[in-house]
């Protein structure tokens, strides 16, 4: 165990038992662990001590738990509590999911069904959509960020994750000039030039590079450098889904139309692309997709 992270059977600000490590990244680490006193099994998040020193770090760490409590439906994973330890260091109680998140997914089964994919996509844009109707761009979506689970019945359930990044309509989020925020493969062009310069439709070229890789098994934009890959993103056509993959034609359709450059060209919001994926989906996608235009 690294010096400075729990362990096993330790409790964190009296009340939550750490049972189990299930990761630790650059600047935090995620446990399982039990609230004592109500028997609750939580996920708690933990920031690291070498991250603390970043006044920048520890506001986007507690800026995911804010932008998450502004949320409530079932495809946003809800926050439960947030504070900071005896020693200062910040947490965040989240609830405890069973599954695997979609890079896990493509890693164990490689591209996907073109239904199942696009029934997966919008369950995500259901999440999007109600982070968008908050004034919330999430601005840091992939694979890794999409969690799927079940619901009682056995059926998938994804959940959006780490809003860290997040730019709120009120003005909020982290906006250091020059700095790249977010994932480069899933940037938008004009994520790349700008993190502040931003909006949904951001996110709807992320959504759609999803779908490229969740149906294609690779990403529209494959460089071994970040140079190559930011060049790539802001001047080249990606090679079309259908090019790449069994897809309809229509299908991919859709998917150039996030992928393009200028984003009045993209589908406007969550609503427009759900409307626009729904027949490629399986029975229930056209009643997800009303569901997301009543967002």
């Amino acid at each position: 165990m690294m010096p400075g992270l729990v362990q096993a059977g330790e409790l964190v600000a009296g009340k939550y038992r750490v049972d189990r490590v299930l990761g630790v990244g650059g600047m935090g680490m995620v446990v399982a662990a039990t609230h004592v006193e109500l028997d609750q099994p939580v996920a708690l998040k933990l920031m690291l001590p070498d991250a603390m020193s970043s006044a920048q770090a520890v506001e986007r760490f507690l800026r995911e738990a804010r932008a998450a409590a502004r949320l409530r439906g079932e495809h946003v994973c809800r926050v439960l509590d947030v504070g900071r330890c005896d020693d200062d260091t910040p947490y965040i109680v989240m609830e405890l999911l069973d599954g695997e998140d979609l890079a896990q997914r493509l890693a164990r089964r490689g591209a996907l069904p073109v239904d199942e994919a696009v029934d997966l996509v919008l369950q995500a844009l259901l999440g999007l959509a109600e982070a968008h109707a908050a004034g919330i761009v999430h601005r840091d979506l992939k694979p890794g960020n999409l969690f799927v689970t079940e619901t009682a019945d056995g059926a998938p359930l994804v959940k959006v994750l780490d809003f860290g990044i997040s730019k709120w309509r009120d003005g909020g989020g982290p906006t250091r000039t020059g700095e790249l925020m977010g994932s480069p493969a899933y940037m938008a062009p004009e994520h790349m030039t700008s993190s502040k310069d931003v909006d949904e439709r951001a996110d709807v070229w992320a959504i759609g590079v999803i779908l490229y890789q969740l149906v294609s098994g690779r990403l529209p934009f494959e460089y071994d450098s970040l140079a190559a890959l930011c060049a790539a993103v802001m001047s080249e056509p990606a090679p079309r889904l259908d090019a790449v993959a069994p897809a309809p034609p229509a299908l991919a359709d859709v998917v150039a139309r996030c992928l393009a450059k200028p984003r009045d060209e993209r589908p406007a919001d969550a609503t427009s692309l759900a409307r626009a994926l729904a027949p490629f989906g399986g029975p229930g996608a056209a009643a997800l997709a009303a569901r997301i235009a009543r967002l």
